[in-house]
């Protein structure tokens, strides 16, 4: 066999491992997606029957022990199923759905009255019970903005975003008499605005 056979073989077998490698890799990120599609899926399914196991048909939260700890398994689930997301779309469409969630259940918390509500009676076997103390508390905490989260909202500019969107133009007329009326100074900060 001459050198350039061997030179031949050697760099035939190294394009050979690239392009298997290359399959390989391939494969692991496309199932990652349809494995994180399916379990996106799940999570925004397990925070609506979390809402679901609460809310009443009336609009405001269920006084059912057994309501409260169906809701906060769910939640808890939730939250152990969400680190197993390994794609950046899916997190960030996963935090989409927890924001719209999170705040659901934070207005429907906010119709308990008193500290009454946490005890009641069980209609079905008319005996006094009180909602189990870990499962109100996973769904308070459910509810509570996450403590170091970015809010998106920090890299916006209420300057910025009026000059992009042409926000006081006649329009938005109501919307820049009320920036007008209520905080004079941001209309001095917004670009082209000489009033």
């Amino acid at each position: 066999m001459s050198t350039a056979s061997l030179i031949i073989s050697v760099i035939s077998l190294v394009i050979a491992g690239i392009s298997l490698f290359l399959t390989w890799w391939k494969n692991v990120k496309d199932r990652r997606y349809v494995n994180d599609k399916e379990l996106l899926e799940q999570l925004r399914y397990s925070l609506e029957l979390a809402y679901d196991s609460l809310a009443m048909e009336n609009g405001h939260p269920a006084n059912d022990r057994l309501r409260w700890l169906t809701a906060a398994r769910h939640i808890a689930r939730y939250r152990k199923l969400n680190n197993e997301l390994r794609t950046t779309l899916f997190k960030n469409i996963c935090e989409e759905h927890e924001e719209y969630w999170r705040n659901r259940i934070y207005v429907l918390l906010g119709k308990i009255e008193d500290k009454g509500f946490y005890e009641a009676i069980d209609p079905r076997r008319m005996v006094h019970e009180t909602i189990e103390p870990r499962s109100a508390a996973i769904v308070h905490s459910f509810s509570v903005w996450k403590e170091g989260k970015v809010d998106p909202l920090d890299d916006m500019s209420f300057e910025d975003i009026v000059s992009k969107y042409k926000l006081f133009s006649p329009s938005h007329r109501h919307f820049e008499e009320f920036i007008r009326a209520k905080y004079p100074q941001l209309v001095q900060e917004v670009p082209g605005n000489d009033q």
